[in-house]
């Protein structure tokens, strides 16, 4: 047990399952886990702090001041030994770079290998405006929402992510650091909860995952013209992804 406080990030694209992460690390007894205190539509902390009066600032200081703001949120730590968050995408260059450069603070990539269920995904959300589901199983979720898939918004956004995750990753092993790669598919999986739980040199523990998947795992059922993308892709890996 370590008696310094050890930070950590999760680096991840949007739509990869990060919230199901974060509330997976945060349900750890020594784990104070956000979400995206970057997100340039607010700050997102832990879910059992959202109702409460736990507050780094508002946006406005935490933009003008990353560094300071940075400094804040692992200070306020509630008693936890392990202090985290998630950022996606190039949120905040300043506080991205930061986290990058320090070799204190561990790096969690997540990826979803299901391309085409990412992008999907990310149509519905914002079609919905609903970026997060934390219900119950007790009640239902939310509505099916079917979206038209285009090829081409498709491959760009194939192309950011990819780019993506190069820089940062090609960013942490050139400068000598390591990083915990974990797949979505396989994210809550024991033999994952082992590999981030022993990363973040921590003891085993059970974790519980409190978000809800959104969508259903058949894209047949959420693209309209499911048919007609079948028919134009000419990407073997993809038809593979579009039938998963």
């Amino acid at each position: 047990m370590h008696e310094q406080l050890q930070r950590f990030v999760i680096l991840a694209a949007p739509r990869s399952g990060s919230n199901m992460l974060c509330t997976m690390l945060n349900s750890h007894p020594d784990i104070l886990c956000h979400h995206e205190v970057f997100n340039p539509r607010g700050i997102f902390y832990a879910l059992e702090l959202r109702d409460s009066d736990f507050s780094l600032g508002d946006i406005t200081s935490r933009d003008a001041q990353p560094v300071a703001f940075l400094d804040k949120l692992w200070r306020h730590n509630i008693g936890h030994q392990y202090v985290g968050f998630k950022m996606t995408h190039w949120q905040n260059p300043e506080a991205l770079q930061i986290l990058l450069d320090d070799p204190g603070i561990k790096k969690i990539v997540l990826r979803r290998n299901n391309r085409i269920k990412t992008h999907v995904s990310r149509l519905i959300a914002e079609q919905r405006d609903t970026w997060e589901d934390y219900s119950s199983s007790e009640h239902p979720g939310l509505p099916l929402t079917q979206v038209t898939l285009n090829l081409d918004e498709l491959y760009q956004e194939i192309e950011l992510n990819n780019s993506y995750y190069a820089e940062i990753c090609a960013q942490i092993s050139q400068s000598g650091q390591t990083y915990c790669l974990l797949e979505y598919e396989t994210a809550s999986s024991a033999t994952s909860q082992h590999k981030v739980l022993r990363f973040l040199d921590l003891d085993f523990h059970p974790l519980q995952i409190t978000s809800r998947k959104q969508n259903a795992d058949d894209l047949q059922l959420l693209v309209k013209n499911f048919d007609q993308i079948a028919v134009q892709l000419d990407d073997a890996q993809l038809a593979k992804e579009l039938r998963a």
